[in-house]
């Protein structure tokens, strides 16, 4: 096979969403047809030292592809080992017969994620080769091979992927694949057939490897001793308030927690923690004022300001990290929490609690701009019978299907689809008048019926349809967003009385 006829994958030994696609990948027979390029989403990882931090990510990730891929039997490793040597060494092997190469790839994975071994300890790479049928190399010339995976570490952290996994990339069509798919999905990039990129709601994984933290004050290093956390978070140093202001508003990404030292800035310390509370972003970010000594007055201060708690002493690392990390840990879970509750689990797109939200807000900010409002109200036609006769684990796969094909024809983004339901589904299109929202609509419609995922006992057509029901409004004092849904509900009827698999719209 000429290398313009095969697929990269970007794998990494610490990711279990790898070892679960390369296992569906075996199954498939597909793995000669891949160009595997070794990367590593946590280069800081090493065995001997393995944090709570780290521990708590594995458990997340593992139980995340138990959700998603429970075929696949994994365990919890005890730590999160260096890839590198296992990646040098299958460099340095690369010359070697394509199926014992993905053998012994394979064997390395299993080590780690069924066996919990150290793969990072050449006994246990030596040991593998010799069950793969290959011999472990005399010498490896580490600085190519590093050279090498530096090349693909840039590509894979690059703007296509954004150190994502698994993240494929069809070398000939250039197709990508981004995220943890169904297996008809990843059957059809194989096959090199038309497919729907995949959304970023649909995304497994967007590996946030470090926890960031910012430091702010001038000295705050030295009376903040982060030596014990630079291994596990991103810390960075400001000196002053307005230093931190500009740090904020150049990230894409919100820290995790801010260190606010009022030893120098003293009552601006203050005004930028309440600066930072009274903005909606920071709102879930863990504040901590670090105060020169006990005083409960500049304490209640510091808790009127907003801070999520006051510290006095961290110039001992052991002790810094300790009270760092508990509001780390605390952080983590609330934003897991919050996802959670806002996310449909089979879906995963925004979920009626989400959908009610986005609509009432919505309705608010058109009502003062005198936009128009549209929601479009879709129900999977003859779902029951699909479930009855083709079971509900198909059921559940043509619900992920159908989702998919509907937020494809999305493309603004304050456009939102959710899940409202059972098989029904519920699009908020602001500022969309009638004729767009039926559009977008139709669009649905075409793009779900396109996938010809076979029904046999549906009366609208031989493939699984949806019918779509329209209804457009400028919000007013007069009326309130239960009555547009209402009246989209209405046309939704229509729709199904009139035959299914089609659009109609109420005003």
């Amino acid at each position: 096979m000429s290398a313009k006829d095969r697929f990269l994958f970007y794998s990494d030994f610490n990711c279990p969403f790898c070892f679960a696609l390369n296992e569906r990948i075996l199954v498939m027979g597909d793995s000669a047809k891949v160009a595997w390029r070794g990367i590593e989403h946590m280069p800081a990882a090493s065995s001997q030292k393995s944090t709570l931090v780290d521990q708590t990510q594995l458990i997340n990730e593992v139980a995340v592809v138990r959700k998603r891929a429970p075929e696949i039997t994994l365990v919890t490793p005890p730590f999160r080992p260096s890839t590198r040597f296992a990646n040098q060494l299958l460099f340095a092997l690369s010359d070697c017969e394509s199926h014992a190469l993905s053998h012994l790839r394979t064997l390395i994975y299993r080590a780690y994620w069924q066996l919990g071994r150290d793969i990072s300890d050449i006994a246990v790479l030596q040991e593998l080769c010799q069950d793969a049928g290959l011999s472990y190399p005399a010498q490896i010339d580490a600085g190519a091979a590093s050279d090498a995976l530096d090349v693909w570490q840039g590509q894979w952290a690059g703007e296509r992927f954004h150190s994502r996994l698994p993240a494929m990339v069809a070398e000939k069509t250039d197709k990508a694949l981004l995220g943890f798919p169904t297996f008809d999905l990843l059957s059809s990039f194989f096959a090199g057939s038309d497919m729907p990129d995949v959304p970023e709601s649909l995304a497994s994984c967007e590996m946030k490897p470090k926890q960031s933290v910012l430091l702010v004050g001038d000295g705050v290093e030295a009376r903040c001793d982060v030596t014990e956390l630079k291994a596990a978070y991103q810390v960075d140093y400001v000196k002053s308030d307005s230093a931190a202001q500009q740090w904020l508003s150049e990230q894409s990404c919100i820290p995790d927690l801010i260190l606010i030292d009022t030893h120098i800035l003293a009552e601006r310390a203050f005004k930028l923690c309440s600066q930072l509370r009274s903005n909606r972003v920071y709102r879930t970010t863990a504040v901590i004022m670090l105060l020169d000594a006990p005083d409960a007055e500049r304490e209640l201060a510091a808790f009127d300001a907003g801070a999520t708690d006051v510290m006095f002493d961290l110039s001992n690392p052991k002790v810094c990290q300790a009270r760092l990390d508990m509001h780390l840990r605390m952080k983590r879970s609330s934003s897991l929490l919050s996802t959670l509750a806002r996310v449909d689990y089979l879906t995963e797109l925004p979920n009626r609690r989400e959908y009610d939200r986005k609509l009432e807000d919505e309705w608010l900010l058109g009502r003062r701009a005198a936009t128009e409002l549209s929601v479009v109200l879709i129900d999977i036609d003859h779902f029951k019978n699909y479930n009855d006769n083709y079971g509900h684990s198909m059921g559940d796969d043509c619900l992920r299907q159908v989702a998919r094909a509907m937020v494809q024809c999305l493309h603004r983004p304050g456009d939102m689809l959710a899940r409202y339901g059972g098989e029904e589904f519920v699009a908020v299109l602001p500022g969309t008048p009638l004729k767009g929202a039926v559009l977008v609509a139709q669009a649905m419609v075409d793009a779900v019926r396109n996938q010809a995922i076979p029904h046999a006992f549906s009366s609208a057509a031989e493939v699984v349809t949806i019918s779509a029901g329209v209804s457009t409004q400028i919000p007013d004092t007069q009326s309130i967003p239960l009555q547009l849904g209402q009246r989209a509900d209405k046309a939704l009827y229509e729709a199904k009385d009139n035959g299914r698999n089609r659009v109609k719209s109420h005003v």
